[in-house]
């Protein structure tokens, strides 16, 4: 066995910025990673900088490359135990504009944020049925942001596409109460990443590097405790904060009465 504990952990966009960052913390908690992002470059430069860093080039909006991940998955020495769901892609957009009208820009924000990591889960837990891994205790880590909780008019559809996926993670964690796999959710503050070349973002400019670090450590901290929310920088907490939890006070109300038909699952496709 590798000195990885028999632990692996898969982050999404793990070359650069917050999960680069994440992805070094794992590996100092005793974790083995493997990072998956679009551009080799990128990948290359990140495990020159982390050592023991495992890396594949992948699209995860992309079939073939997702059975490949799995595949490099699968053949592992330590089983997956921690799912990282961190990519995102993030423009502005604005419907008034020429520019927005004219092309597609929304349908791979919408693949990446939200289509994507839903599949990546689907496919982790499937794996876990098919290689006996289900009494394993393991993690699904979605990283959210607070725009997930409200409309952003500058960017659309990281939004809202950041808001499906901040339910689905809720109802996830409702469906797994049982199972022991942890499902929490992270929501980091505008870091200085990259992430929105598009957009102003008040004090992104000292959300840096250190801010950076300190958010990954914080969030993998809470990774382990199996906080179901993260809010890892005060930013963080005074938005969500500001937002409130009706939602899911409501939901779980509604959640005792709406139900799945009986064989629901037997109905055909």
């Amino acid at each position: 066995m590798s000195d990885s504990n028999g632990r692996l952990a898969l982050v999404t966009g793990g070359s650069f910025g917050l999960g680069l960052a994440m992805a070094r913390h794992l590996m100092e908690a005793g974790f083995a990673v493997l990072a998956c992002g679009r551009r080799h470059e990128r990948l290359e430069k990140a495990a020159a900088e982390v050592p023991g860093l495992r890396t594949l080039a992948a699209d995860i909006t992309k079939p073939s490359d997702v059975d490949r991940l799995f595949e490099t998955i699968g053949a592992a020495e330590e089983p997956l135990d921690l799912l990282v769901n961190n990519a995102a892609i993030s423009r502005a957009h604005d419907y008034n504009s020429t520019f927005t009208l004219e092309a597609d820009r929304a349908r791979d924000e919408i693949e990446t944020n939200f289509a994507a990591p839903i599949e990546l889960i689907r496919r982790y837990l499937l794996m876990r049925r098919e290689r006996s891994w289900e009494a394993r205790p393991a993690t699904i880590a979605n990283v959210s942001t607070p725009g997930a909780l409200f409309p952003l008019e500058a960017n659309p559809i990281y939004s809202c596409s950041k808001a499906g996926f901040h339910f689905f993670t809720s109802s996830l964690r409702r469906q797994l109460v049982d199972a022991p796999v942890d499902v929490v959710e992270i929501f980091p503050p505008a870091l200085d990443t990259g992430l929105a070349p598009d957009l102003v973002i008040p004090g992104l400019d000292n959300n840096g590097p250190e801010v950076i670090d300190e958010v990954a450590r914080r969030s993998v901290e809470g990774i382990l405790k199996g906080e179901p929310t993260i809010l890892p920088h005060p930013q963080s907490e005074q938005l969500v904060a500001a937002v409130g939890d009706a939602a899911e006070r409501v939901a779980d109300g509604v959640n005792q009465t709406v139900l799945r038909q009986e064989n629901w699952d037997r109905a055909g496709a």
